[in-house]
C-alpha cells in the first residue's frame, strides 16, 4: 500500500510540473504573440497584455485517432507544404511535446488559437469542432485560427472578467495565401472551397 500510494504521489507531483511547464510556455507565447494593434473585429481598447489563470489540458481518443488520418493523409499527399512558421512555432513544439510522443511536423502541423465564447468552448470540448455551426467569416465559411492571442482575443466573451480561448494542434498542409485585406466574395470562395474540395490544397 505504501509502494502504491508513493506512486501515486510521484505521478501527481509529475502531472503538476507538467501543468506549470505549460502555463510557462502559455504565457510566454501570449507574450511573444500579443500586438497592440486594433482591427475591425475588435470592439473596446486592445489589451496591454494577457495573464493566463489557468490551463486545462484536454484530448480525446477518437478526436485524436481522426486528426491523426488527416495528418497521414496530408503528409502523404506527396504536394510540397507550406511550412508556414507561425510566431507559435517555438511554443507549440514545446506544448506538443508535453502531451504526445508524437513531435510537432512544422511543415503540416502548428498550434494555433482560436478565441470563443464560454458556451461555444463547451459545445466544441463536448463534440468537437462543428462546420454546421460555422459563421461566414472574411475567408469564407470555415473555423479560424490565429498566430496571435490578440487577434483571437477579439472573438472572446468575458465571463466574470475572464475569458476563454482555446490553443489547438492543427494540420495545416499546403496553404492557399490570400495576401488582400479584404477579399472579393471570389477569392472568399475559392478560399473556402481550398480545405473542403479536393485539390491542390486539401
Amino acid at each position: 500500500r505504501a509502494a502504491a500510494e508513493a506512486k501515486a504521489a510521484e505521478e501527481a507531483a509529475a502531472a503538476e510540473a507538467r501543468r506549470v511547464c505549460r502555463m510557462s510556455w502559455l504565457q510566454q507565447a501570449f507574450d511573444e504573440t500579443k500586438k497592440v494593434k486594433s482591427t475591425m473585429d475588435r470592439s473596446g481598447a486592445v489589451p496591454a497584455g494577457f495573464k493566463i489563470i489557468r490551463v486545462d489540458a484536454v484530448s480525446d481518443r477518437a478526436w485524436s485517432d481522426r486528426y491523426m488520418r488527416q495528418l497521414r493523409n496530408v503528409l502523404g499527399s506527396g504536394r510540397e507544404m507550406s511550412n508556414l512558421s507561425p510566431k507559435t512555432s517555438r511554443i507549440g513544439a514545446k506544448l506538443v511535446s508535453s502531451v504526445s510522443q508524437d513531435p510537432l511536423k512544422a511543415d503540416a502541423e502548428a498550434v494555433l488559437f482560436h478565441g470563443t465564447s464560454p458556451s461555444a468552448v463547451k459545445g466544441i470540448l463536448s463534440s468537437g469542432f462543428d462546420r454546421d455551426r460555422c459563421k461566414f467569416g472574411l475567408a469564407g465559411k470555415g473555423f479560424y485560427f490565429a498566430e496571435s492571442i490578440s487577434k483571437s482575443d477579439e472573438y472572446t466573451q468575458p465571463v466574470d472578467g475572464l475569458r476563454c480561448v482555446l490553443v489547438c494542434q492543427v494540420v495545416t498542409g499546403r496553404a492557399k495565401v490570400c495576401a488582400d485585406v479584404f477579399p472579393s466574395v471570389q477569392q472568399r470562395q475559392d478560399l473556402e472551397d481550398s480545405v473542403r474540395k479536393a485539390g491542390a490544397y486539401d
